[in-house]
């Protein structure tokens, strides 16, 4: 039993303030559920979407961790299945029975239709907490769902009105339960480790086992990183050949970039930008259409997409420390302070390819929402968007060592940029492009290029550090 208690502490110990809201939120769903008496069937509803968002978040929590803990060596331990057996019949007794028994002594209606959606939610957030591709489905429902609107209330009124709802709802939870199960119970070899400095941009948020093993990835995700290793590879050895034909210190710049950037050579970089706008083309022509939509959201949103690498960069350069000593002694510098400055140097490449995907995105996202001041988004987007990738990547490289300092610097940098792009899109609009656009440039680009000059100071004055992060 104590086994089985350690397993189902393990959100609260990976996630204790969002494990500790969810069961809060299903504490207030028993709350609801038990004042349905006095109170009505509105307090069905509220304690059936309480627990109901509850049981999914849970489930998905749980299903992370035991994808960590679900390891070759883990499943040789004696009784192990029997645990996880346990873990789930623990898990099946709080969120689903007790609820659905309560209902059923409660008089609810459909209490049993209910539950059964409970079961299945369950199994979803199992299902995609261990692979996570299974949350683009749930994305793809939403969109529809906001798409016609009234043909997803017809449909779910037809089917909580069919005595076919329970048993199709019971048959995919199995279904989904059954997936989950085969994927953390699969034996296979422990995938290679990555650079924490790669970028797919698909997968900047890829979680990592229990053991700090890499977390495996699917079938589709397996085939996209061979194609973005084959063209590091292929970038690295152009590189090298044009450095062994004729020795100069771009050349050296260049091979450096691609040891330390694998993924943000110029043919990754393009089957990035293809990748990501496939989705949001979808999303754009499916879920953007309306007429209320404000099409200058797609600019802050753009930005918002490009700033997501540099939260990356301040954990993956923490992570690289042991291995960039051997960089360190490759390179041979004369000072300290000429290594610090040939990294800094290396990741400054990262706020063009920034600019480019956020002025690139940001044109699409124009194309698809017939946007009516096209070239002020535009603008707006490539002077806000240099400026804050200069400071988030200032920041992130000379950064709190902490979590949670970084989660408040990466909030910071977040908010600061959004207010500046709504701040600067006002701007154009009343002042017009030259006025506007040059008050806009000196505002953005001053400060992003003193912040940059500052920290990279800051960081050729440190003395380099190759030991492995303590978290």
């Amino acid at each position: 039993m104590r086994a089985i208690w350690q397993l189902w502490l393990l959100p609260l110990r990976h996630a204790p303030l969002a494990a500790a809201l969810l069961q809060s939120i299903w504490l207030a769903g028993a709350v609801a559920l038990g004042s349905v008496p006095w109170t009505g069937e509105a307090a069905a509803w509220m304690a059936a979407m309480l627990i109901g968002a509850g049981i999914w978040l849970w489930s998905m929590l749980l299903g992370m961790d035991l994808r960590g803990v679900c390891q070759p060596d883990s499943l040789l331990l004696p009784g192990f299945r029997r645990r996880l057996a346990g873990i789930g019949l623990l898990h099946l007794l709080q969120w689903v029975l007790l609820p659905t028994a309560l209902g059923l002594l409660l008089g609810v209606p459909h209490a049993l239709l209910a539950g059964a959606l409970l079961l299945l939610l369950g199994a979803f957030g199992l299902a995609s907490g261990s692979e996570r591709y299974l949350n683009l489905l749930v994305w793809a429902l939403f969109v529809l769902a906001g798409w016609k609107p009234g043909l997803a209330v017809q449909v779910a009124r037809a089917l909580a009105a069919s005595p076919w709802a329970v048993p199709l709802a019971l048959l995919l939870a199995v279904l989904l339960l059954r997936l989950a199960l085969r994927n953390l119970l699969h034996v296979e070899d422990r995938e290679i480790d990555s650079s924490p400095l790669e970028n797919t941009q698909l997968g900047r948020s890829r979680l990592r086992g229990a053991d700090g093993a890499p977390a495996r990835r699917g079938a589709v995700g397996k085939r996209i990183l061979k194609v973005f290793d084959a063209t590091a590879q292929y970038a690295m050895a152009q590189a090298l050949a044009r450095w062994r034909a004729r020795p100069s210190a771009q050349r050296r710049m260049v091979l450096v970039r691609r040891l330390l950037l694998p993924h943000d050579n110029p043919q990754a970089i393009a089957l990035r930008l293809v990748l990501v706008a496939v989705l949001v083309s979808f999303y754009v022509v499916v879920a953007m259409h309306r007429q209320h939509f404000n099409a200058a959201a797609v600019g802050a949103y753009a930005i918002l997409l490009g700033l997501t690498r540099f939260p990356r960069l301040g954990q993956g350069m923490r992570r690289m420390r042991p291995n960039l000593a051997d960089l360190y002694l490759t390179l041979a510098p004369a000072t300290r302070a000429d290594y610090q400055k040939t990294l800094t140097d290396a990741l400054l490449v990262l706020v063009p390819i920034t600019v480019l995907t956020t002025v690139a995105y940001t044109a699409l996202g124009i194309v698809f929402t017939h946007a009516a001041a096209p070239w002020r988004m535009l603008l707006d987007a490539l002077l806000v968007g240099t400026g804050a990738s200069l400071v988030a990547l200032a920041v992130h490289l000379i950064g709190p060592e902490g979590r949670l300092g970084r989660a408040v610097v990466d909030i910071a940098v977040t908010l600061g940029a959004m207010a500046t792009y709504w701040g600067g899109y006002w701007l154009l609009g009343v002042l017009g492009y030259a006025i506007g656009g040059a008050a806009l440039a000196l505002v953005t680009l001053g400060f992003g290029i003193a912040v940059w000059l500052g920290a990279q100071r800051e960081y050729q004055r440190r003395t380099p550090c190759f030991d492995a992060p303590l978290e």
